[in-house]
């Protein structure tokens, strides 16, 4: 086996891991999700979204693109200790900025502002339009978005943490985190909103303790991950100020670039709180294709930032075609699923499905830049994912003022499939710049993409085959004695 092979197996087999810790933790968090809506119905699961909207907006726009400034150079042997103490002394600073802005500007936000944000996609609303009117933040909305404002500094901890850990390819440690926040979510939200019937207070609640419980366990683990490698190149506060400087643009319009149509569409929708319900349930849905990319992505840029440049344009093309197959596929599979689990499950949110199934394509392309952005980041060069990132915003807006008033969530949808194509063309012409090779290398799958995935099936159902045979055998000897 050459290097290069080897290399690219255990690529393979660290994002296989990533996708399937993802997978479990999705299987828990839509368990909970369907728990909840059920309980607070489509207003409340609406509100209760649009609470926690505060904390990911500041969280997207206000971190300046520091996180991936951390993740680049912890993948590059920066000192794992040094990355910690920035990360701590930034989220000191960032929190005491965020929290001090949101809440003096609060009573102005009040007469101006509908929060709304979904919770990791896009564009999903219920087809329709209706005439502009203008939104109120209501009081217990607005009461609750001061008490969510103490999530900030833990999801600020975890993010600066996680990055130190995505960059140094701790994929056990981030697997075990995220399955563990995954079941403590479920069991406060069964506790609260399930049991005691505290309603959408109950549920945010669940999601401060969660996050502030996420951001001690990320700490530990990179405290620990210090202690193991001592060592490390010390850390350059001009290098990561240069860094986030480039690729804070490509950060902060992706973020408005994935939920600009939601503002648009609350400026045009009648009742806001039932269609944001309604779109959070397709955002959940979604999210399953969506882990394909950010299990590549979570992998691909620390692995191509500590690569020779040769080792890393020979992986851009095996990674980009296997990404685009597998994203396909579970695209493909999750049609039937979410049609079938939304009617026999939950028939109240049945309107959020046809935009749902427009947006599929768009996930793909999606995939495509996802995985061209890390590989020109992880190459060094961030300046062209802003770029990119910017031209996509801008048709994103445009295509959402068009679209949205005459095909509403449908137009929605349809102005994300522009956009997310948009920059997937751009990065692919940047990539195929900077690693020599033709576009339809990177995009075109090949049987050995199919194969891989079929060998990857195999031994993963091996493995449950072995584990539980280990589970049976050891009930039977405990049964015999």
């Amino acid at each position: 086996m050459t290097v290069s092979s080897a290399r690219s197996g255990s690529f393979t087999r660290r994002v296989t891991a990533v996708f399937s810790t993802k997978v479990v933790a999705f299987a828990i968090s839509l368990t909970t999700t369907l728990v909840i809506s059920r309980i607070l119905g489509p207003d409340g699961k609406g509100q209760y979204v649009a609470v926690l909207a505060v904390p990911g907006l500041l969280g997207g726009i206000g971190v300046f693109g520091l996180p991936s400034a951390v993740n680049y150079f912890s993948a590059r042997g920066t000192s794992v200790r040094g990355l910690l103490l920035v990360g701590l002394l930034l989220t000191g600073i960032l929190s005491a900025f965020l929290i001090s802005l949101v809440w003096f500007s609060m009573p102005w936000l009040e007469q101006l502002l509908h929060w709304v944000q979904p919770t990791a996609l896009h564009n999903w609303y219920v087809p329709g339009g209706g005439k502009v009117v203008t939104f109120r933040l209501d009081q217990s909305t607005a009461d609750l978005v001061r008490v969510v404002l103490i999530v900030i500094p833990a999801a600020l901890l975890t993010t600066f943490a996680m990055s130190v850990l995505y960059g140094r390819q701790q994929v056990r440690t981030y697997s075990a985190i995220l399955i563990g926040q995954g079941a403590v979510t479920f069991a406060l939200s069964i506790l609260l909103v399930a049991v005691f019937r505290f309603g959408v207070p109950g549920a945010v609640a669940s999601s401060i303790v969660v996050t502030w419980l996420a951001a001690l366990a990320d700490v530990i683990a990179v405290s620990l991950l210090s202690r193991r490698n001592p060592g490390g190149h010390p850390v350059s506060f001009r290098g990561i100020a240069g860094y986030s400087i480039r690729v804070y643009p490509a950060s902060i319009t992706s973020y408005f670039n994935y939920r600009i149509d939601t503002y648009i569409i609350q400026a045009v929708m009648l009742a806001p709180k039932t269609p944001l319900g309604l779109y959070s349930m397709a955002v959940t849905m979604a999210e399953l294709i969506f882990y394909v990319p950010d299990s590549v992505t979570m992998i691909f840029l620390p692995r191509v930032a500590g690569l020779p440049q040769a080792e890393a344009d020979a992986l851009l093309p095996r990674v980009s075609r296997l990404t685009v197959l597998m994203t396909a596929l579970v695209a493909l599979a999750l049609i039937p699923t979410a049609w079938i689990g939304i009617h026999l499950v939950l028939p109240k949110f049945n309107d959020c499905l046809p935009a749902f199934y427009v947006l599929l394509p768009a996930v793909i392309s999606l995939s495509v830049s996802k995985v061209m952005s890390s590989y020109v980041a992880g190459r060094g060069r961030p300046g062209p994912i802003s770029v990119g990132s910017v031209v996509a915003v801008c048709l994103n807006i445009a295509a959402n003022l068009v679209l949205i008033p005459v095909f509403g969530i449908v137009g929605a949808a349809l102005a994300s499939l522009i956009s997310y194509t948009a920059s997937a063309v751009i990065l692919l012409f940047v990539a195929c710049r900077i690693s020599h090779h033709p576009v339809w290398q990177l995009i075109v799958p090949r049987g050995e993409e199919v194969r891989l995935l079929v060998s990857g099936a195999r031994r993963g159902l091996a493995r449950a085959r072995r584990m539980a045979g280990g589970r049976g055998a050891g009930a039977k000897a405990g049964g015999q004695s």
